[in-house]
């Protein structure tokens, strides 16, 4: 399992999340997605907003997602 961070280097609220993310002792490595340098994979996934959040299987299959600016809260919440 690993947690794809889909973001743009320009969203202020992926920012805010990184450093949220950053804080946390996360179960799952995070792989940082620029949607504009990797608008492919971005499209793959129906990413239609950043920050985006989704967690995938070893596979690639999707488990789940968050969209928008998250707490540490509800991103525990997600993982759980």
């Amino acid at each position: 399992m690993k947690i794809l961070k889909f973001s743009a280097e320009w969203c202020q609220p992926c920012k805010m999340l990184q450093k949220t993310l950053d804080e946390m002792a996360l179960p799952y490595p995070v792989e940082n997605i620029d949607i504009d340098k990797k608008p492919d994979l971005a499209g793959e996934f129906g990413i239609r907003g950043v920050p985006t959040l989704v967690l995938v299987t070893s596979e690639g299959k999707e488990q789940g997602r968050l969209v928008g600016g998250q707490t540490k809260a509800s991103i525990g919440e997600w993982l759980s």
